[in-house]
């Protein structure tokens, strides 16, 4: 049987990465998912006998495999088999419902779908597909599938159900493998190319329609060994990232790691408890906890000091200056990190280095990587502005192929010279650092004054009672605008509405302070970020606060 010594993949590809980890460091533990974890060897040899499963099916170079599963030890494996032998992985949100579920099929043209039992009762993939494709609640295993919504699907693999009777199983999956010959594994793994698409990624929903971004091989790897530079990556590293492999954020820790032999610890979903547990189970040295809702569930966590975090050095977050201070205090022994970047330019374009100080990294998001150029420009003239003007971010280098079956789109985000338009305002301030100032759609425009969402949602987080703020505008007859804010309180604090006007009123501008007050308890979520766009859509301008009354008592 052939092992990671025989197979030779290019440079810069993510098999190369795989196997060379192997190679080099066959005995160190490579991944860890629950109570399961592997060696870099092990994790190898899975993925190449995966390989050979994906062969069998006569999966050729560049054809589409979906994966929609939660994160899963089965999830990483099919990944990192699918770009071994030249295929790309589509990696599909797990939360998708309805017309995005229809859409993200058909667009993606995928020929083979690979889904989990794993999560019933919670999440039934198998359901969930049969409403959306009437087609596979008739269809068994070794009949020819038609499917009207998605005419490219040829089969649907259902992995980890043993009540399966009629779809292809883990077990249908793993027997054609053995009929594949080594030579015919290690020329499709010798043939793949750092300019292959990897992966196609849809952008996280906050659009109408999800696009697909074509994430090359190279693009992984470059931007995997920048993050390991910047960060000191090393083979003691233990790197916990709860974030969901359908996302940039789980591909490129991992393959960093693959690089400098470190170890990656992944999580089935995130709970609060059980993360605090398995960072300290785990001696994770990192963590990549990456979002202000779940660095926040963690430190306002009843457990959160009874757990040894004393090993983590790096704790790896984005959000606003106050909030960033607030979890560098609950965490002294971890330098909190700070990074930027869209799926479009690779997942991460800049990042903070352990070396800047407290207030760099908390009110900047780092310098660019090596692999990245970063400039600001006026958004309509696109002329460039000097330092410390703010404008719109746009980055070079190692940027995405494109939006897959979309041009038009393409040609909007990507710009002669290959500057790519991210659609958020920053600046550069003197040192070379990025300063990211929100997206520019998520502006306000309150009686012919711009205000930033970020603004008020930072100065609402540095009050103790409020765990998690958003912003949004809300029509208003004579302002055209006003400030609606959403906030989530900590564990066991209550609040009104006219706690929070006391608090603004007098501190920060009288525009800014909010017309309307909502508390919640949770959030919409794409894959990773709050959906603002839902919670305008559910906003019902009642309970409109007289924000004078209070200014008057200050």
């Amino acid at each position: 049987m052939t092992s990671a010594l025989d197979l030779h993949a290019r440079p810069n590809t993510i098999g190369h990465s795989i196997l060379q980890a192997a190679q080099k460091w066959p005995d160190r533990t490579a991944f860890i998912l629950g109570d399961r974890q592997a060696s870099h060897a092990e994790f190898a040899r899975q993925t190449i006998a995966c390989a050979r499963n994906l062969l069998a099916l006569g999966i050729q170079p560049g054809e589409h495999i979906g994966i929609l599963m939660p994160n899963s030890w089965e999830y990483a494996i099919l990944v990192g088999a699918i770009n071994m032998i030249g295929a790309c992985a589509v990696v599909l949100n797990a939360r998708y419902r309805g017309e995005d579920l229809q859409y993200v099929l058909r667009h993606a043209e995928i020929t083979e779908l690979f889904i989990t039992g794993a999560a019933r009762p919670h999440l039934d993939l198998r359901a969930l597909l049969c409403s959306q494709f009437p087609e596979l609640g008739k269809w068994r295993a070794g009949e020819e599938l038609r499917v009207e919504a998605a005419p490219r699907l040829l089969s649907v693999f259902h992995f980890n159900a043993r009540d399966e009777d009629k779809w292809p199983t883990e077990v249908e999956f793993e027997k054609g493998g053995l009929n594949i010959s080594n030579e015919m594994l290690a020329e499709r793994v010798a043939a793949v190319s750092p300019d292959d698409t990897a992966m196609i990624i849809f952008s996280s929903g906050t659009t109408a329609q999800p696009k697909a971004c074509m994430i090359s091989h190279g693009v992984v790897e470059e931007v995997a060994g920048a993050i390991a530079e910047r960060l000191e990556l090393a083979e003691e590293d233990v790197f916990w990232d709860p974030l969901p492999l359908y996302h940039l954020s789980s591909h490129l820790p991992l393959n960093a790691c693959r690089l400098v032999g470190a170890t990656f610890v992944c999580q089935t979903h995130f709970q609060a408890g059980p993360a605090l547990e398995e960072i300290a189970r785990t001696g994770a040295t990192i963590c990549y906890s990456a979002f202000p809702a779940l660095t926040a569930a963690m430190i306002d966590h009843r457990d959160f000091k009874r757990h040894n975090l004393s090993r983590l050095r790096l704790m790896i977050n984005i959000g606003a200056p106050d909030l960033l201070r607030k979890f560098a205090e609950a965490i002294p022994q971890a330098t909190q990190i700070g990074c930027y970047g869209l799926t479009e330019s690779g997942g991460i374009s800049a990042m903070a280095s352990p070396h800047d100080t407290l207030d760099q990294r908390v009110e900047r998001v780092g310098k660019p990587l090596r692999t990245h150029r970063i400039r600001i420009v006026d958004p309509e003239t696109l002329e460039e502005l000097p330092t410390g003007v703010k404008g719109e971010i746009q980055i070079a280098g190692p940027l995405f192929s494109g939006y897959f079956k979309d041009e038009e789109q393409t040609a909007k985000t990507m710009l002669p010279g290959g500057w790519l338009r991210s659609g958020d305002t920053g600046w550069i301030d003197e040192d070379g650092q990025l300063a990211y100032g929100g997206r520019i759609k998520d502006m306000l425009k309150i009686g012919g004054e711009n205000v930033a969402a970020v603004e008020v949602e930072g100065f609402l987080s540095r009050h103790p009672k409020i765990k998690m703020a958003q912003i949004i505008g809300a029509p208003d007859d004579r302002l055209v605008e006003v400030v609606a804010a959403y906030i989530e309180l900590k564990f066991g604090e209550t609040m009104s509405e006219a706690e929070v006007i006391e608090y603004c009123a007098g501190n920060i501008a009288s525009y800014k302070v909010p017309r309307y007050v909502r508390f919640v308890t949770e959030w919409p979520m794409s894959a990773t970020k709050i959906q603002k766009f839902k919670l305008s859509e559910s906003f019902v301008p009642d309970g409109k606060i007289d924000v004078g009354a209070y200014m008057g008592k200050k």
